[in-house]
């Protein structure tokens, strides 16, 4: 979408650890992207937030094809990839609370987000704590 990326977890098949997941894609993908050999520095911004959304009908033909997706989840993911600093990952509240002790976080407090009701709390993955699993987490 533009020079955008729009990953769903959870669809078409909901998995316990998709919210796990989904951060480690996120560290994963800064990993990579730094280090690309390019003329240029590139650097991603990622917001990932968890909520219900309900995805409908195909819209657009051939490589542009995409669903149409409702809810407030992909627009708060969005706001959050919009206000992170290049090379990091920033989290709703709700993902937050269920990753539990996985990741390093840094509380950013309150959030202004155009377009989103109130001022969400966000939280900034630092990194991966490998010594804590999901279920001691």
């Amino acid at each position: 979408m533009g020079d955008g990326v729009l990953i769903y977890f959870g669809y078409p098949e909901a998995h316990e650890d998709d919210v796990e997941q989904s951060v480690r894609a996120g560290l994963a993908i800064i990993d990579a992207v730094a280090g690309l050999e390019t003329a240029n520095n590139l650097a991603v911004r990622i917001g990932i937030a968890t909520g219900l959304v309900v995805v409908g009908d195909l819209l657009g033909e051939g490589a542009s094809q995409e669903q149409a997706v409702v809810g407030e989840t992909p627009n708060l993911a969005a706001r959050l990839q919009a206000v992170a600093e290049p090379g990091t990952i920033i989290i709703a509240d709700g993902t937050r609370r269920l990753v539990g002790h996985l990741f390093e976080l840094e509380d950013l407090g309150p959030q202004e987000l155009r377009g989103i009701p109130g001022r969400p709390r966000t939280w900034r993955v630092v990194s991966d704590r490998q010594e804590v699993d999901r279920f001691a987490a």
